[in-house]
């Protein structure tokens, strides 16, 4: 088509995008009223809702969502601050979260931050786009940002981990009782030479699992775990058993403080040592991400009820937004023990 062609439909001239005055001169209606039938739970008459919609659709008109933000101050959108996706526990997460929200019609901004140092970064962008509620679910930020959204009046609920002090909501598995589930799994299967490999050590989810772990190691009267640090990632994971078992006490039992560092335990255990899982040393994580169940890891680990926790987040946030100067909330959902093959049962007691 040539450029500046006129088009007609209908007995409309046409040529440029059509406007809500127009729609709302063939409607017979005011443009407040075709702009509150574009307004997610604005009140119209239905009969009129749908002859709005009718010559909407009939002339190729669609809502202005910058023009709607310009004129309610509210961007409609929800971001989100996402720890690095080499996890893909985080996957799974953003994917619950975008299918709450689009179901909603809210949009979603999304930010992964490569590592610690850009979480805050990440979080002050989200600010100078201008959305109306936040999502950090990532280590590393500091109370001097959640303050900056607090003056921005921006709400905020923290996922998966918590900031001692800084009056936010937050959302989070049992990690305390995570740890101590697995302590009494262990030892259990005989084990008393157990192992915890730490991810990030300013990590509030990494402290409260290892402190679970080892207090409820040492209430059974068993030897102090040994530690070793693996920063969350595969090749830690994998560096640091290999550590562990050549420190001239080898454990009999590693707890991971996710799984994706278990799995680097698994692979450096048989691949690299050439030992037997379980039969030498028991491994287990926490998280259960998909990759978990494939019969080449059978992680034993702690399912993160991942569904429990986006819809008590989405929920902190409505009352957030609701409430905005009301007490903060911190949710504590218990996880689950997952049992496979990587870790030593108990041994069936005789009849």
């Amino acid at each position: 088509m040539a450029p500046n062609t006129t088009v007609r439909k209908k007995g409309r001239a046409k040529s440029t995008a059509p406007t809500s005055a127009e729609v709302a001169t063939i409607a017979g209606v005011s443009r407040s009223t075709v702009s509150r039938t574009f307004t997610q739970g604005a009140s119209v008459d239905p009969v009129t809702r749908a002859r709005i919609i009718e010559v909407a659709q009939d002339i190729g008109y669609a809502p202005n969502q910058a023009a709607r933000s310009l004129i309610s101050g509210r961007s409609d959108t929800v971001g989100l601050v996402m720890a690095s996706f080499d996890n893909p526990f985080y996957h799974t997460v953003l994917s619950g979260f975008l299918d709450h929200f689009q179901r909603r019609d809210i949009r979603v901004m999304c930010h992964a931050a490569p590592d610690i140092d850009g979480v805050d970064e990440g979080v002050r962008a989200m600010l100078r786009y201008n959305v109306d509620a936040m999502i950090i679910a990532a280590s590393g930020m500091t109370s001097s940002v959640i303050d900056d959204c607090r003056r921005s009046g921006v709400s905020t609920v923290l996922f998966n981990r918590t900031i001692p002090g800084s009056r936010v909501h937050s959302v989070q598995t049992d990690n305390l009782a995570g740890g101590r589930t697995m302590a009494d799994f262990l030892a259990i299967g005989g084990h008393g030479r157990m192992a915890y490999i730490h991810g990030l050590e300013q990590s509030s989810t990494n402290r409260d699992r290892y402190t679970g772990f080892a207090d409820r190691v040492a209430e059974l009267g068993l030897p102090e775990p040994q530690q070793e640090f693996g920063e969350y990632t595969y090749q830690g994971g994998r560096e640091a058993v290999k550590r562990l078992m050549m420190s001239g006490n080898a454990p009999d039992a590693v707890f991971c403080a996710n799984d994706i560092m278990a799995f680097g335990v698994l692979d450096g255990l048989r691949t690299d040592l050439g030992l037997s899982v379980p039969g030498d040393v028991s491994v287990t994580g926490f998280d259960d991400v998909p990759m978990a169940s494939w019969p080449s890891f059978g992680l034993t680990t702690i399912r993160q009820r991942r569904n429990r926790m986006i819809d008590a987040a989405v929920a902190l946030l409505d009352t957030a937004i609701t409430d905005p100067k009301g007490k903060d909330e911190c949710v504590s959902i218990e996880g689950r023990l997952i049992l496979r093959e990587s870790a030593r049962l108990p041994s069936p007691r005789p009849s």
